[in-house]
């Protein structure tokens, strides 16, 4: 079976295996297993508000910020290419989601042991936070002491931040007019086949007029509507959160497994192989990560997302 470097492609994996995607349990997806309330019943005839003035509205109201600040995009790695291609000098402290590295002229900082390296001057540096693939959360005040003095612009990627009760980096964008801060919806709304992300910050990109859906528009308005799913959410994913580390820890594979502020665990094998343990694993339908192809981790490393208790109780019974 070939390397699977990327998460969440259950459909080649299927189709090596000769199973249906929806046979797959697929652990190496960071996309939440919880999923809000939403009933679509869309008119598509009519163009969108160019504006999107209510989903603007609305992601103002739960990050209690200017909707002046919101930029919308086609998911997040569609604001990612954006960005990156403004800002050809880019800093990435790694590891770090992959996209980033379509940068032109990249240096990257290894935040596991050198992060208060200096960045060169006047770059473009991005940071995760949570980090991905460990979901570590930083305090990153010192950091904004250094990316001040090096005149960089800053861009905080907050995909995972909805999963924990971190604080954001919102806050710095009155103090620090180069801040571009990133939200993706596709992880914790659990819709990553629904293309919505949002840059916030007083620095604007340029993006066709009609760059999101109705369908994307209305999903995304309905979700943050659900009143109860954040609390739902964040109760059943901090359970079965604890219940994978358990499983992990019980299965005496690894060395370490990172604590994490996010949906997943980064963890380093003992003896195996990920690509080893990813190929035991798909004989019984599990797709897990392969970390090996994120800078500074070798092939010793593997992420598993948190998932239902049903698909937890596979993996526990797979692992022994």
């Amino acid at each position: 079976m070939n390397r699977l470097i990327h998460g969440g492609n259950i459909y080649s994996f299927a189709r090596k295996l000769h199973l249906k995607p929806s046979d797959i349990i697929d652990f190496s997806s960071n996309i939440n297993f919880v999923t809000p309330k939403v009933k679509l019943n869309i008119d598509v005839c009519p163009y969108p508000d160019p504006n999107y003035s209510r989903l603007k509205k609305a992601i103002a109201k739960k990050f209690n910020i200017s909707a002046s600040l919101i930029q919308l995009f086609n998911g997040a790695s569609d604001a990612i290419f954006n960005i990156l291609q403004r800002y050809k000098n880019a800093v990435l402290y790694a590891p770090i989601y992959l996209e980033y590295k379509r940068a032109q002229r990249i240096h990257m900082i290894n935040r596991f042991e050198n992060i208060y390296e200096l960045p060169k001057k006047d770059a473009l540096v991005v940071f995760a936070n949570p980090a991905t693939p460990d979901g570590t959360y930083y305090n990153l005040d010192d950091l904004f002491e250094i990316w001040y003095k090096q005149n960089n612009t800053v861009l905080i990627d907050e995909s995972f931040l909805d999963f924990c009760s971190k604080k954001s980096a919102i806050d710095y964008i009155a103090q620090y007019d180069k801040l571009i801060i990133l939200k993706s919806f596709s992880k914790f709304y659990a819709c990553a086949g629904v293309r919505v992300g949002c840059t916030i910050s007083k620095i604007k990109f340029d993006t066709p007029i009609w760059n999101i859906s109705s369908f994307d528009e209305n999903y995304i308005l309905q979700a943050l509507n659900d009143s109860k799913f954040s609390l739902k959410s964040t109760q059943v994913n901090e359970k079965n959160k604890k219940m994978l580390c358990e499983i992990l820890k019980e299965s005496n594979l690894f060395t370490t497994i990172f604590e994490s502020c996010a949906n997943f665990y980064l963890a380093k094998l003992k003896n195996l192989t990920a690509f080893s343990l990813q190929r035991k694993l798909s004989e019984f339908g599990i797709l897990i990560r392969n970390c090996s192809n994120f800078d500074f981790l070798d092939e010793s490393f593997v992420r598993f997302a948190v998932k239902s208790k049903k698909d937890l109780k596979i993996l526990k019974k797979t692992l022994k």
